[in-house]
């Protein structure tokens, strides 16, 4: 076909006829609409043409007859050049998505031709008319020569496609004569891994199969990309759920609003989903085709998928009379083992922990024995049951045989976790059962190892679980055992920890000491409540000799509740005896997470009356909001509600952003002192410090720097703006007897006479602000949107100057006699946005200005009242 700069050549189109093209241009393109309209209803006459658009509506229609009179203008211009002639082949590939053939694309030309045969005989002289005639024909058949180049290309790209797909199947049946033949699912699975290597539009493969009684949909193999373990609960809703129940492919678009999150995620990697079902009641599946354009299974047509199904069918029905265990239906050994080698290879290539585990039952003998084998199996179903409804998405529950489990654990991100699920489902065993009308007793064991720390085969890490089994029974039963010794030990060591809190917790050995904060003024506005344990053999010891255990689901309730009450008991002490102080309390994550938090919080309020709601700050660290934002979200702004104030705590050491800030509804930063000690002599630190300092003074948030312990470091946070300070500077955690001895003796650090005043954040403020205010007015003429935070009934509390005067303004002025007065005047501000926004969608515009007018003079009374009084 043609290169890019010699079709108009080949055509003997010369600049004159393009020249004389131009010349003629208004008039050839003047009756263009018309045309535009008898193109398409030539398309829509004819049966063959007529069915591409049977299912389009009146809108997209117009759309497409628009189209058109811009292509017939465009063509009059385009002299054919390089920009004309590619929008041209995408138009060709166009038509051989949507099923045109290229013969009724080149008859829909005549009507092209009548139509400029008219224009030529009436209106162009005579002189011309020749000429003009000729460069048109060529200029038609160039426009159609490149759509045919387009629609060729498509359509050797669409063979293309075919052939890779056949190639796939032919490579993956044809098993050479004499090799061993690889079981059914190996074939499936080798299609999978093959079609994204052979395919250039194919990224990903995969297929689902029915499991837990053929409810649920479980991803067996993914190729091509990364994919999480899946798990589809049955919903009308989902995708796959909809192509089996139907029995027909689905192809869904991941850019659909409507499509589940599973496939959203594929976002920017994949374009469609093709999902084609398989099987028949119980024993279903689906094979899972990602692509990377739209269109693509309409293009390519979904033969050779359906081939896959077929296959995958196949898979089901000879697999599921090998496989499983007849009585509970879960896979059996040899399954088992064909699962863990599959999870070995997605655990190598995910990066993650895979946990290997056995699990047997004690005590199940004695019940087989005593109530017979009926009473045996029923009870080993409905341990499976209970089981299976602890089990994460992606787990693998298998009968080994007799009363013993596999167990396939992958994504495993901590021994805190791996020892959490372990837990539940060991207490899900020991749960009494009633089997034939008696109550049965039974727990269980586990042995577990991790792959690839225990980097053995998969026979292997069976014999190793196994081993650890064993061990787990020799400890005396209901309980887990690691193989992998260096963990083995880190979990010993965690539950040696845990059961010392635990005793000391019953043994009422736990206790808090508290630590004063400053204010930068040199006034001691609070203290930190931190929990001790007083050993029997070795003291009272810190929180970083048991703090890991503080977050542990059995722990982390009982030890929180503990906290708050003695915090707040000991806070109300205090305000009886006239000490003021504000309490700070660490909440650990699982408690503050756990759906009590928020009643235990309000019974140790309500017990403790006399220590005002205000006066009570929970700490959390960020982990909360990144388990859970949300949810962290409701419960704190809950906490708001009673009162009750909010710090982040240890800000910047893990993965809190700066928009932590604006998410959650606190009212203090605490900046972890691992950035705090070394600022003076690391310029990272300081930077760090001072960008945390200036957004939380500008958000009005109190910001308390932790580890403070030098004056230097303490005058230079002070003149960086940093309201409050802690730390061994001032005084290390003391017990509660001697808070009020050291509050009488405390002298603030003396400022030198040269230090520069704190950075002023109110300019910036001040300059949003008023340009927010220029747009409200010119909202109110509809010139620009409203701005936010303007018109919300708490707009005051959240817009830039608000958001300032709630914290380092009430900080700063809260004393000064004017101070109220602009509190009161900005809330008359936003009232009168209000109320002219009411006023404009009532239709009353000059009522709406008038309100403008009022907000604009009251908002220049405030400005020179706040300069005036920050000068």
């Amino acid at each position: 076909m043609e290169t890019t700069s010699t079709l108009p050549n080949f055509l003997g189109l010369q600049d004159a006829d393009f020249q004389l093209i131009d010349r003629y241009q208004i008039l050839l393109e003047a009756e263009t609409a018309a045309l535009a309209r008898d193109f398409y209803d030539y398309l829509l006459s004819h049966p063959v043409t007529a069915a591409v658009f049977r299912d389009f509506s009146r809108g997209r229609l117009d759309a497409l007859i628009q189209k058109q009179a811009e292509h017939i203008s465009g063509l009059l211009a385009s002299h054919l050049n390089k920009t004309w002639r590619e929008s041209m082949r995408k138009i060709g590939a166009l038509h051989h998505r949507l099923g045109i053939e290229p013969a009724w694309v080149a008859g829909a030309y005549i009507l092209y031709w009548r139509h400029w045969q008219k224009v030529l005989q009436e209106q162009v002289p005579e002189a011309d008319r020749d000429a003009l005639r000729d460069a048109l024909f060529r200029l038609l058949i160039g426009d159609l020569m490149v759509q045919l180049d387009g629609y060729a290309r498509a359509s050797r790209e669409t063979d293309s496609d075919r052939l890779a797909l056949f190639d796939v199947l032919l490579g993956v049946l044809a098993v050479p004569q004499g090799a061993e033949s690889p079981r059914p699912e190996r074939l499936l699975q080798q299609i999978c891994e093959t079609l994204p290597r052979k395919s250039a539009n194919v990224r990903m493969a995969g297929y689902v199969v029915s499991s837990g009684q053929g409810e649920i949909l479980t991803l067996e193999c993914m190729a091509g990309l990364p994919f999480p373990a899946l798990q589809l609960p049955k919903t009308a809703e989902d995708p796959c759920w909809e192509a089996l129940e139907s029995g027909q492919m689905v192809i869904q678009s991941v850019e659909d609003p409507r499509a589940p999150e599973w496939i959203k995620c594929l976002h920017n990697r994949v374009e469609e989903l093709g999902i084609f079902p398989f099987g028949a009641e119980d024993l279903r599946g689906a094979i899972l085709i990602g692509v990377r354009e739209k269109g693509y299974f309409h293009r390519v047509g979904s033969d050779y998928f359906h081939a896959f199904a077929h296959l995958g069918e196949m898979v089901l029905l000879l697999r599921n009379q090998s496989l499983r265990d007849p009585l509970t239906g879960l896979p059996n050994r040899t399954l088992f083992l064909d699962r863990l080698e599959i999870a070995q290879i997605q655990a190598l290539r995910n990066e993650q922990i895979l946990g290997v585990a056995l699990l047997d039952l004690d005590g199940f003998k004695q019940v087989n024995d005593r109530l017979g084998h009926a009473a045996g199996d029923q009870l080993l179903l409905a341990v499976v049951h209970g089981l299976q409804g602890h089990l994460r998405a992606g787990d693998t529950l298998a009968r080994m045989g007799g009363d013993e489990f596999g167990l396939l654990l992958p994504r495993l991100d901590s021994v805190d976790s791996l020892k959490i699920l372990c837990d539940r489902l060991l207490a899900t065993i020991r749960e009494p059962l009633d089997i034939h009308g008696e109550a049965v007793s039974v727990s269980g064991s586990l042995g577990v190892t991790l792959y690839p720390l225990d980097d053995s085969k998969a026979s292997t890490l069976i014999q190793h679980a196994d081993m650890a089994l064993y061990a787990a029974k020799d400890a005396g039963r209901d309980r887990f055992h690691l193989h992998t010794l260096a963990l083995d030990e880190a979990v010993q060591a965690e539950a040696e920890m845990r059961a010392m809190v635990e005793r000391a917790l019953r043994e009422d050995r736990l206790l808090l000491h508290y630590q004063p904060i400053v204010s930068s003024a040199g006034m001691v506005l609070g203290v930190e409540a931190l929990i001790r344990l007083q050993h029997p053999e070795k003291g009272v010891l810190p929180p970083a000799a048991f703090f890991s255990v503080l977050d542990h689901p059995r722990l982390a309730r009982p030890v929180g509740r503990f906290v708050l009450e003695t915090a707040l008991h000991q806070g109300a002490i205090w305000h009886r005896e006239g000490l003021a102080l504000h309490m700070s309390v660490n909440i650990s994550t699982c408690h503050l997470l756990d759906a009590r938090f928020l009643d235990d919080l309000q019974e140790a309020l309500i017990r403790h009356p006399d220590l005002p709601s205000e006066h009570i700050e929970i700490e959390i660290t960020e982990s909360a909001p990144l388990r859970d934002m949300a949810g962290a979200q409701t419960l704190l702004r809950a906490c708001n509600r009673l009162g009750v104030r909010v710090a982040l705590d240890d800000f910047g050491t893990g993965n809190a952003s700066l928009t932590y800030l604006q998410q959650l509804p606190a009212h203090s930063i605490k900046i972890d002192q691992s950035f705090v000690r070394d600022m003076i002599n690391d310029p990272d630190d300081l930077a760090i410090v001072a960008a945390v300092i200036t957004a939380s003074r500008m958000l009005g948030l109190k910001v308390i720097a932790e580890g403070v312990e030098t004056a230097d470091l303490a005058g230079l946070l002070t003149r960086m703006g940093c309201s409050h300070l802690q730390g061994y500077l001032f005084s290390t955690p003391l017990p509660p007897e001697d808070i009020p001895a050291w509050i009488t003796s405390f002298c603030s650090i003396p400022r030198t006479e040269d230090a520069s005043p704190p950075m002023d954040v109110l300019p910036p403020i001040l300059e949003g602000h008023i340009l927010r205010v220029q747009m409200f007015l010119r909202a109110l003429h509809d010139q620009n949107p409203f701005p936010a935070h303007a018109l919300e009934e708490d707009a005051e509390d959240y817009c830039h100057l608000g958001r300032w005067l709630r914290g380092e303004g009430a900080l700063n002025y809260g004393q000064l006699p004017g101070f109220d007065g602009l509190l009161t005047r900005h809330g008359r501000i936003h009232q009168f946005a209000r109320t002219a926004k009411s006023l404009l969608d009532a239709g009353d515009a000059d009522g709406a200005i008038h309100q403008g007018n009022l907000l604009d003079l009251e908002n220049r009374l405030l400005l020179a009242e706040l300069l005036s009084m920050a000068r």
